[in-house]
């Protein structure tokens, strides 16, 4: 009888300790989920003439002056000094077509997306595990490849306002909320004074 009481308490701590560890289901191999964050970005207003480029840009800190912007062009092609100590990353890269590009983020053959669905990983990126104060959907839009650049859309945790939210970025972690609206009417305010 002893014995049989031994084995119905092992069992049921067992179950117990079964309870307990929910979600360790992947074993002891190695981790393999992306670093990163993606969303949904909400297209209005769209004029395709005028849309020459664009790409999301996270900064480290909001930039002061336009300087920032070129600071981002110029480490995406390789110069990690670049013109500031800025620190940003970039999506899609540098070194894609343009029209790749507009493709991945808002060109959809003949017409142009209401909503693109987005993931800006860290692999392949200057994307790097630390807190990002300001997100945006940057355009270009002149012929001036460092120049004619300024924010489409801000990431924001108030709808409806430009109030610039920060987006923290974890290893092996992809954060799925971080959504931008852009109306192409109705932009945000340049973080400097012209």
């Amino acid at each position: 009888m002893r014995n049989g009481s031994v084995v119905v308490i092992t069992l049921g701590l067992l179950v117990i300790l079964a309870g307990l560890i929910p979600g360790c289901n992947k074993g002891l191999g190695p981790i393999t989920e992306p670093t990163g964050f993606s969303g949904v970005i909400t297209y209005k207003n769209w004029q395709a003439a005028q849309v020459l480029e664009l790409r999301i840009v996270a900064f480290e800190e909001i930039p002061t002056d336009s300087a920032g912007l070129l600071a981002v062009a110029l480490r995406a092609l390789g110069d990690p000094g670049g013109v500031s100590n800025l620190q940003v990353a970039l999506y899609p890269p540098f070194g894609l077509p343009v029209a790749t590009v507009l493709k991945i983020l808002g060109n959809r053959g003949n017409g142009i997306a209401d909503t693109v669905d987005y993931s800006f990983l860290k692999e392949g990126t200057w994307l790097k595990e630390r807190t990002y104060k300001y997100v945006i959907v940057a355009w270009r839009y002149g012929p001036g490849v460092f120049t004619d650049w300024r924010p489409a859309g801000v990431f924001t945790s108030t709808p409806g306002s430009f109030e610039p939210a920060s987006v923290i970025v974890r290893a092996n972690r992809l954060r799925t909320d971080v959504n931008i609206s852009v109306d192409f009417q109705n932009l945000p305010p340049l973080p400097w004074r012209q």
